[in-house]
């Protein structure tokens, strides 16, 4: 038997019909490159690659009433007519009606009856591309070990490659079908475990409070404030993407001494300002960015969870960028700083001191209480590595790309940046009916750049 992790099986404790927690992202692809390109040569070589990792035949064995963590089970023989569809987008198949396609898609839960990923080969855009949108359980994996999927889907020629790199973890298997007297065992053990664990992270929680009480500084403000996109997510989802030179994201982070995601935060900041003075709703007090941290060994790319949500002020208070972006840089230099001895964390506490049942009740207790609980972040920004020269899928060129990620119960906005060919690619991923105007914020990144650069140059 095969029992997931509690970080991995998190993502399912709290999963509700207006919140499913995959992942995914689209490829806009250029099949010009490859011979014979299509659906049928697309989902034959979708099966063969992921037939080298076993993870994406497993299936979910859940425990009676939520009292445990599920288990792995095989799945047999891989059904890909189950798993890889073909959709069109209708007429004349620009951006927009892209768009509105991926997002009506990616709003879709997976089946839990079934291995928990899901792709789509999208035809009909204009100039004779066409696109692949992948959704994955965010419990089987989570940015990083995404990267990893790209190795093993994507090469680096036209031509697949022989002998594809596979995740570190190529080898697992999956257990044989748990019996419900070894789920009741094996319950009743880890229950024993939880009250230590919850006890763990409460002391966690107390200790950064008084040590950063005690040091007067922190890395978040006191209150982060409501706007539109913090209200009750729904079921409903939508996308928007934009792409920035990484070239350019580096000038502006070595003239100021900062790293790449402090820049990613500023223009995204500078963003989000924009957004909110459009809509006449800007705070006086800081948004705040909730920025996952991997707590991966270096070159780890094994399927599954290794990751810490810690927020940082987004400075959105700020309208001079480069004033704006040295706030993010004493913000995230403190937030490496406790990166080395985290605690207080809500995934982990959550996925450590709860049964699944009680996670989830803990979550929507929260959706219900939101107007009068404390908001912990504003929206999630995270920052994954991909490729620096171009790749292919089937012998077709990925032209560009856009990351797809999960919204939390009261934050109707989640921006994931993934780095790709020479560019950043932001794709933002909203709950419409709080954020009904996404472009506008997508817009607004190559734009905050661009006063970020001129008050650069202003500094000489």
């Amino acid at each position: 038997m095969q029992q997931l992790g509690p970080l991995d099986a998190i993502f399912l404790s709290i999963e509700t019909a207006e919140t499913p927690t995959h992942i995914g992202g689209l490829a806009l692809l250029d099949p010009s490159t490859g011979n014979d390109f299509g659906f049928d040569r697309f989902r034959a070589f979708v099966g063969e690659r992921l037939r080298l990792c076993p993870r994406f035949g497993w299936k979910l064995q859940e425990v009676p009433f939520g009292m445990d963590l599920p288990y792995w089970v095989e799945d047999g023989e891989l059904e890909l007519e189950r798993h890889v569809h073909k959709a069109a987008v209708p007429q004349p198949g620009g951006t927009q009606e892209v768009a509105d396609l991926v997002g009506y898609l990616f709003a879709r839960p997976l089946h839990r009856d079934r291995p928990l990923w899901e792709m789509f080969y999208i035809e009909g855009l204009q100039g004779g591309r066409v696109a692949m949108l992948w959704k994955v359980s965010h419990a089987l994996m989570d940015g990083v070990s995404g990267a990893g999927l790209v190795d093993l889907l994507f090469d680096i020629e036209p031509e697949p490659a022989a002998q594809p790199l596979v995740p570190t973890d190529a080898d697992a298997r999956a257990g044989r079908k748990a019996r419900l007297g070894e789920m009741l065992r094996q319950s009743t053990r880890n229950s024993f475990k939880r009250p230590g664990a919850l006890g763990r992270h409460v002391r966690k929680a107390v200790k950064s409070a008084i040590d950063e009480r005690r040091s007067g500084e922190s890395s978040v403000p006191v209150e982060t404030p409501r706007v539109s996109f913090n209200g009750n997510v729904g079921p409903r989802r939508a996308v928007a993407w934009t792409t920035i030179s990484l070239e350019e994201v580096k000038a502006a982070k070595n003239a100021l001494g900062a790293s790449v995601n402090d820049v990613v935060l500023g223009v995204t900041g500078g963003a989000l300002r924009r957004y909110l003075e459009h809509n006449d709703e800007l705070p006086e007090t800081p948004l705040t960015a909730m920025v996952p941290i991997s707590t991966r060994d270096e070159g780890d790319k094994s399927l599954g969870n290794q990751i810490i949500d810690m927020p940082v002020t987004w400075a959105t208070d700020v309208a001079d960028p480069v004033a704006r972006l040295r706030v993010i840089q004493r913000a995230t230099k403190k937030l490496k700083e406790r990166k080395k001895n985290p605690g207080g964390e809500m995934i982990p506490m959550l996925a450590e001191g709860f049964t699944p049942a009680l996670a989830n009740l803990f979550i929507r207790a929260a959706c219900a209480s939101q107007e009068s609980t404390p908001l912990v972040g504003s929206a999630v920004v995270s920052n994954v590595p991909c490729s620096p020269v171009p790749l292919f899928i089937a012998g077709a060129r990925i032209a560009g790309m856009v990351p797809m990620s999960v919204l939390a119960p009261t934050q109707g906005l989640n921006i994931t940046v993934l780095s790709y060919c020479g560019d950043l690619h932001f794709g933002i991923t909203v709950d419409p009916e709080l954020v009904p105007e996404p472009w506008l914020i997508t817009d607004g990144i190559p734009k905050a750049l661009l006063e970020l650069q001129e008050s650069i140059s202003r500094r000489g």
